[in-house]
């Protein structure tokens, strides 16, 4: 993240100084403000990184990790898989009316992303693993009566989740595939090769999302859980950061260029889609909780037979 924290200081710099870009959609946003946030995001990540990397972040407070990480793997990892895609159809639009960005800088800030993304996807369940051993192992100690007493807080938030990542993923995979029921007729001419494969991916973490917060509270005693932990954890990020992210910045400004949904699909795929992400980590939250309080608990009563024992072994005790 060092390259990305590099030029958004000499951006936000740039703008102090009353430079950057001041037409389009910058008319009502500032730049140095915002140019600004970035820098602060990027610094964070890199206390991220470090933390996860080092020994000393093993004794940070769990929240002041898995916030940001959660958060930060939600925006960048699944956009990994298409970023080829992405650059392979970048260029297309009018050269003589998009601000020109020096290919140097938009090298670093690939490489920032890409780098992050990657890194996090790695060091996350490293650091989870290594942490919170028993909230992630690869057994589920389950049994119908704890899932009675235990499991109905969580059950109820994961169906509710799930639900909720379906509505809004089927139809964003069916627009992306060509559908244009639900869309705006006017500005169907707005959709190019990128908007299909961003709507497409978003559609498509839903779904993971949804499949990944339903298997991780059924999961069955004996059956491998990692990977659809690690699944619902980026899923649920990516739905809580890009749709808290734009919603954020269409209640800033109105885009330059009319988007294919209608507004009001907007602001329930933004709104709608943070509340789905938060709804799947706290479902998956409850289940990693649950965990390793019942595989604790054998623990806890050898060692409270073992206390006994002795006890009765001593005289005077």
């Amino acid at each position: 993240m060092v390259p990305y924290f590099v030029v958004k200081v000499i951006w936000t710099l740039d703008g102090l100084r009353g430079g950057g870009l001041h037409d389009g959609a910058w008319s009502k946003l500032d730049w140095a403000a915002l140019n600004g946030l970035t820098v602060a995001m990027a610094g964070a990540a890199i206390l991220l990184g470090l933390a996860l990397g080092q020994r000393w972040g093993l004794r940070i407070p769990g929240w002041l990790i898995l916030l940001p990480a959660w958060i930060g793997t939600g925006f960048l990892v699944p956009m990994i898989p298409i970023l080829p895609a992405l650059l392979l159809t970048a260029g297309g639009g009018d050269p003589a009316a998009d601000p020109v960005v020096p290919g140097w800088e938009i090298a670093l800030v690939s490489v920032s992303f890409a780098g992050f993304g990657l890194g996090a996807a790695i060091a996350v369940p490293l650091y989870v693993w290594q942490r919170w051993p028993h909230a992630c192992t690869g057994r589920t100690p389950t049994d119908p009566a704890a899932l009675r007493t235990t499991g109905a807080v969580e059950l109820t938030v994961a169906n509710l989740a799930a639900a909720l990542s379906v509505v809004l993923g089927l139809p964003q995979l069916y627009w992306a595939l060509g559908g244009t029921f639900g869309l705006d007729q006017a500005a169907l001419d707005h959709r190019d090769a990128q908007w299909h494969i961003l709507t497409g991916n978003s559609g498509l973490w839903a779904l993971i999302a949804a499949w990944g917060v339903w298997t991780v509270t059924r999961r069955r005693a004996g059956t491998g859980v990692r990977m659809p932990m690690l699944l619902t954890w980026v899923a649920s990020g990516s739905l809580f950061a890009w749709g808290s992210w734009k919603a954020i910045f269409a209640y800033a400004v109105t885009s330059s260029f009319p988007s294919p949904e209608p507004p009001v699909t907007l602001a329930v795929e933004n709104h709608f889609g943070a509340l789905a992400g938060t709804m799947a980590v706290v479902a998956l939250l409850l289940v990693a909780e649950r965990r390793h309080a019942l595989l604790d608990r054998p623990e806890r009563d050898a060692g409270e037979v073992v206390d006994k024992t002795q006890q009765r072994a001593v005289p005077g005790t």
